[in-house]
């Protein structure tokens, strides 16, 4: 696969290869004032090395940690901070049964009903909290902390302090550090400073979560380890990582760029951590990779040429193996990875940061950096600090603007045409190369994932385009950045109800629902401030009523076009 020489800084040969490794930080740019920055990223590439040395001390900690006998234990994180222990849980899940000796869970949401069931736990008092954030400053994060401090301080515990019940995981000098001493946590784990988050698997934002989780660490540092040998392997050909890379990269250059993950079930947890590792790392200044994941396998004709496959699994099931030779037959391109479940997450974890550096190379972007998530947080928190008056504003303006639609109980006729108009409109001229999101700001049930997915499923199959299904505020620190910053190529129907209750995050001045609202009103102003097409859909009914009649406005727009 040829690559446009205006982007593409990585030769494909053994200097190449060896540039990655000399972290060479002019394969992503040659601007003074992104050089750093890069320079300041690229620990990951140590991270086997350094994991070695500290896989001991992990072992001494954890055990510590568990002689407290907790019987379940949640970690409250957002992005690369919470998604690498994502996949360990859904692994665990599949392989064990279970998430090993007690339950474990990840609470990366704040939306207000999921928030109250916090307070319903029956075994609050025996529940170890793992406050994981990077910066240490991530608002929902902090949010939550706040929250479940002061449900515990209420509570009371006459074996353990407060502080007993939390593990924080950051970096060194971040104010969470200073929390958990603060505080009195019963550990706090400081990761390399030079790693960024969604690069960051192979350090405690990863490993801690795995070792509490009964996987073996020394088994997953190993298997990283193969992939880093096979990184090196200065005869490109023979380089795994690098050809993935290289693949991703030139494919997205030449109008391919939707990557369609493949998995057997036992891999597809990886899902997740791979999209917002490159949708992060590669939507910016106008390209980017957008990966589809957990789609059902298609006809092969139902396919635009857009796709490109990447299909992980057994390299000999012969199910994996129909799949890859009827996709060829097409004439699509295919790329195979095997992988065994847990034995290998280590090294697909390395792989796969290995091939999104070398892919952004190729793209010309800069892999380490996401200026439009901050863009939407610096709109969150001017919505927030008594400002409430721009976001009023700023709302009725897209209002007139006829973007928004509005579903209540008085929902008639005229209103289903009105809507059903700026649906046809938004999915007007939708063709290859577009796709269309739905970013869902509702409580995630799986009734209403059941909803989402049938309403997904009307738009591909009537557009022919891919459609992916987003969550906020978790989409917000992965694919967020894809939507804002690649080419323009995305159609997304943002989805919110505003929840009942308003649970107050205690010291703020506004509760989870305001948060909340905030961060859906901040990412839907962007996307329009960044003329992205976008429609934002109200339910001002149940949300069963609500997507229910979002079905029957969809349908009736698909339907004229």
């Amino acid at each position: 696969m040829e690559v446009n020489e205006k982007y593409s800084s990585i030769p494909y040969d053994y200097t190449g290869v060896q540039r990655l490794w000399d972290k060479d930080v002019t394969l992503w740019s040659d601007q003074n004032q992104k050089i750093h920055p890069i320079k300041k990223r690229l620990g990951w590439l140590d991270s086997p090395r350094w994991l070695r040395s500290q896989v001991h001390d992990l072992k001494k900690r954890i055990s510590y940690i568990q002689d407290y006998k907790w019987k379940s234990i949640v970690l409250i994180g957002m992005g690369g901070s919470s998604l690498a222990a994502t996949v360990l849980c859904r692994m665990a899940i599949i392989e064990k049964g279970k998430t090993g000796d007690c339950y474990f869970e990840v609470l990366d949401t704040i939306h207000p009903d999921t928030i109250r069931k916090i307070n319903d736990r029956e075994n609050l008092s025996e529940t170890l909290f793992i406050v994981s954030s990077k910066s240490g400053s991530t608002i929902e994060v902090n949010a939550l902390w706040l929250y479940i401090d002061e449900l515990l301080r209420c509570q009371g515990n006459k074996h353990r302090s407060r502080g007993q019940h939390f593990v924080a995981i950051t970096d060194p000098g971040s104010p969470l550090e200073a929390l958990a001493y603060d505080n009195g946590f019963l550990d706090c784990f400081l990761n390399p400073s030079d790693v960024g988050g969604r690069f960051s698997a192979l350090t405690y934002y990863g490993m801690v979560p795995a070792a509490l989780l009964g996987f073996d660490v020394q088994a997953i540092l190993e298997s990283a380890e193969r992939q880093v040998s096979v990184s090196k392997t200065t005869a490109v050909t023979n380089n795994n990582p690098f050809n993935l890379g290289w693949e991703i990269g030139s494919q997205a250059l030449n109008s391919k760029n939707k990557l369609t993950l493949i998995f057997s079930k036992e891999n597809e947890p990886l899902g997740v951590w791979i999209e917002q590792l490159l949708a992060e790392s590669t939507g910016k200044d106008g390209r980017g990779v957008v990966p589809i994941i957990n789609e059902p396998v298609l006809n092969p004709m139902e396919y635009g040429a857009d796709r490109f496959f990447v299909i992980i699994g057994g390299i000999n099931s012969h199910h994996l193996v129909n799949i890859r030779d009827e996709l060829v037959s097409n004439g699509f391109s295919v790329f195979q990875l095997d992988m065994d479940g847990s034995n290998d997450i280590g090294g697909e974890f390395f792989r796969w940061e290995f091939a999104t550096a070398v892919a952004g190379s190729i793209l010309g972007i800069n892999p380490f950096d996401e200026p439009d998530v901050q863009r939407t947080k610096d709109t969150t928190i001017s919505f927030l600090d008594g400002q409430n008056n721009l976001k009023t504003k700023t709302m009725e303006r897209y209002i007139q603007k006829s973007n928004v639609i509005l579903i209540g109980n008085d929902f008639d006729s005229r209103k289903l045409l009105n809507a059903a108009e700026k649906i046809n409109s938004l999915f007007k001229h939708a063709n290859l190369g577009n796709y269309v999101g739905i970013l869902s700001w509702l409580e995630e049930t799986n009734e209403i994932h059941e909803k989402l997915i049938f309403i997904s499923n009307q738009v591909r199959q009537f557009l022919g385009v891919p459609v992916t299904i987003c969550s906020g505020p978790r989409y917000l620190h992965s694919t967020g950045q894809l939507h804002k910053g690649d080419s323009n190529t995305g159609k997304f129907i943002q989805i919110y109800s505003k929840p009942e209750n308003n649970p107050a995050i205690p010291s703020w001045t506004y509760g989870f629902s305001d948060l909340h609202e905030a961060q859906a009103d901040a990412d839907f102003a962007v996307l329009t401030n960044l003329d992205r097409r976008v429609v934002r859909v109200n339910l001002q009914t149940s949300v069963e009523i609500g997507l229910a009649r979002l079905g029957d406005i969809i349908n009736y727009a698909l339907s004229r076009q």
